[in-house]
């Protein structure tokens, strides 16, 4: 018999008897077991629903998380080209030639643009 079993027992047995039980007890330890199981069942579920729940708002974190880190490398690949042509359009400017300026649509940080259309 394992300590489960034991501890089982002893909280069902009726006291000061000799391991016998009537019937209507036996029903009733039945009943109870089964509220108890049931019970159980219930609050399992409950916590399962609640941690598929976070799991769920978690990989919707993750992915944006993805997302903001690959707009972020797009920005940082572009930075050197941005930088030349700041640099060229200093050095324009500085020969007295016409000065080369960036509009919004040649700019490669358009993370505004598309958060907006979100």
């Amino acid at each position: 018999m394992s300590y489960a079993d034991a501890s089982f027992q002893e909280a069902y047995e009726p006291q000061g008897q000799n391991n016998s039980m009537t019937i209507d007890e036996m029903r009733i330890l039945h009943r109870t077991a089964l509220a108890e199981a049931e019970s159980k069942r219930t609050e399992l579920r409950l916590v399962l629903a609640s941690r598929y729940r976070e799991l769920v708002g978690s990989s919707d974190e993750v992915i944006s998380m993805k997302e903001r880190a690959e707009e972020l490398n797009a920005l940082v690949v572009a930075l050197p080209e941005l930088v030349e042509r700041v640099v060229q359009s200093a050095d324009a400017s500085d020969a007295g030639g016409s000065t080369e300026t960036l509009t919004t649509d040649e700019s490669p940080f358009k993370v505004g643009k598309d958060e907006e259309e979100s």
